[in-house]
């Protein structure tokens, strides 16, 4: 009877740290190609995620080389995505606009719980980066309830940045 509990006890500890150690592996965030240093967006939505995926793979040409800067514009039915390289091909600044984009959990959760009974209508995701730092990533949401309408920027974490009636949303 010892032999078996001792047993049980063992294999319960395994599994245990088992599904710790599984759940502690990340996979890199920065990704550094060729002078190419570019943080891609953890977004929800397929469409910004795709973008961004493509523009990881994209190569600059050598005719860059022949102007001071070279813009790159990749863009989708959601938006787009536009990147400044210089002439040496280092990837300077990225700014990405979308709307309509899936909203992630956070984002979600936080409207629902700051603003019940109000509806999400619109949403635009504003992203952008300069030499490998994000210095913009948010989200901008129109809100109806009733008769009323309000704008909420929120960032990616659900922390409300501005609460205002008058921004505008394009």
């Amino acid at each position: 009877m010892k032999t078996v509990i001792t047993f049980v006890l063992c294999l319960s500890l395994f599994s245990v740290t088992y599904s710790q150690e599984k759940k502690a592996i990340k996979l890199p965030e920065v990704l550094i190609s060729q002078n190419k240093k570019y943080i891609p967006d953890n977004n929800p939505d397929a469409v910004v995620r795709n973008t961004q995926n493509e523009f990881v793979l994209y190569k600059v040409d050598d005719e860059c080389k022949n102007f001071s800067e070279y813009l790159v514009t990749l863009e989708n039915k959601k938006g787009s995505l536009q990147a400044t390289f210089d002439e040496k091909g280092v990837l300077m600044y990225v700014s990405e606009k979308y709307t309509n984009v899936e909203l992630p959990r956070e984002v979600i959760n936080s409207v629902y719980m700051s603003y019940p009974d109000w509806t999400i209508t619109k949403s635009k995701f504003e992203y952008s980066q300069q030499k490998g730092e994000i210095l913009k990533k948010s989200y901008h949401l129109k809100l109806k309830k009733n008769n009323k309408t309000q704008i909420v920027i929120i960032n990616s974490t659900g922390e409300i940045i501005k609460n205002t009636k008058d921004l505008a949303m394009n």
